[in-house]
């Protein structure tokens, strides 16, 4: 897995703090992490001059006075990180230094961060692919929850991407819609599923780095079944078969990481699009 290298000069981030809170990788035998179970990280982020330094577990309560505080959790799978942000107006809004985060998406509030070296204002449902420098504010403090990943990209170098949601058109059917968000080297899904509908047993040559963002579903992989709801996470792994079955009216919210070892792959083929049922 490749992350980038240098980490923009604007940005300062206490490591030795954030990894010493990093969680394990979770097996390559686990499927879904449970949102309940995922460890909630207390974090915070100030600005020092033109930089902006970060803490995360013990060491965030000791963070200068009007830093801003946020919570993260985080499903650390071989393929790729998937994490969730919460941001309140409450306590500062929005401020956190990008590290090794390649992928960004919105799932609501507003946020500003730097696409190719320019602020990119951000609004539910914007993508970002190979942000830079930190999150902010994009104006007064507000409530806000961003999903990231550190997936590589599938086939060549990442491009730097502001994906906007209002110019990104739905797809699917009936009962399965999805708004899929291209740039190159990857795409970020956002789909909703209808109450009783389905799809039919696939696989996949890429895993997808899923997080349930509304409803309740069941989730079949390798002859396993979880029920699953807002705020899991899961992984769907190439080449096992999988399937879902919908129980309210959900969503969710993926990406696809390259397997171990594989060879790079063209994104449009990357992923299964199952029929529904």
């Amino acid at each position: 897995m490749r992350f980038p290298a240098v980490v923009a000069a604007s940005v300062v981030v206490m490591l030795s703090s954030v990894f010493a809170h990093a969680q394990a990788p979770l097996g390559d035998d686990v499927y879904v992490l449970p949102g309940k179970s995922a460890p909630v990280v207390a974090m915070a982020a100030w600005a020092d001059k033109a930089s902006v330094r970060m803490a995360s577990g013990a060491d965030a309560a000791k963070a200068p006075k009007g830093a801003v505080t946020y919570s993260a959790k985080s499903a650390p799978w071989p393929t790729g990180r998937v994490r969730v942000m919460t941001f309140s107006k409450a306590t500062g809004g929005v401020l956190h230094p990008i590290t090794d985060e390649t992928l960004l998406y919105v799932m609501s509030g507003t946020a500003q961060v730097d696409v190719s070296g320019k602020p990119a204002m951000l609004v539910a449902g914007d993508v970002v692919s190979r942000p830079s420098g930190a999150l902010r504010n994009a104006g007064a403090a507000a409530d806000a929850v961003i999903v990231s990943w550190t997936a590589p990209s599938l086939m060549g170098e990442a491009v730097p991407m502001h994906v906007l949601g209002s110019a990104t058109k739905e797809g699917g059917s009936a009962t399965l819609k999805i708004k899929r968000y291209e740039f190159p080297g990857n795409s970020v899904r956002a789909v909703t599923m209808a109450a009783g509908s389905g799809t039919t047993k696939n696989s996949a040559k890429t895993d997808s780095l899923i997080l349930v963002t509304a409803g309740r579903m069941k989730f079949h992989q390798a002859d396993q079944v979880f029920e699953v709801v807002a705020g899991d996470f899961i992984r769907e792994i190439a080449g096992l078969d999988h399937f879902w079955e919908v129980i309210e009216e959900s969503g969710f919210v993926t990406t696809s990481g390259l397997p171990l070892g594989a060879a790079a792959i063209d994104p449009a083929k990357a992923t299964d699009r199952p029929p529904t049922k």
